[in-house]
């Protein structure tokens, strides 16, 4: 015996909401990710990685995590500014 379903009402809105491309967030001004401080002081990533870190931990900076395209997918990426 086989069994009968009924097609499910939400499923074209399922399919329609997980084929839309993620959205990117608009990244305001004086926000830079650590790859992009590292390139215009020309410095390693990781020793920025170290500095901003410890800028952040002392209040001399802050972090907030804006989603942006990194390769080929949207991913949050941390930015950083100094305050």
């Amino acid at each position: 015996m086989s069994k009968r379903t009924k097609p499910d009402p939400d499923l074209a809105r399922w399919c329609a909401a997980l084929a839309a491309p993620a959205a990117e967030d608009e990244v305001p001004l004086g926000w830079h990710t650590l790859r992009q401080i590292a390139a215009n002081l020309g410095k390693a990533e990781s020793t920025i990685s170290t500095q901003l870190s410890r800028a952040v931990r002392e209040g001399r900076a802050e972090t907030q995590s804006f989603r942006i395209t990194t390769g080929k997918v949207v991913r949050p990426v941390p930015h950083y500014r100094l305050k």
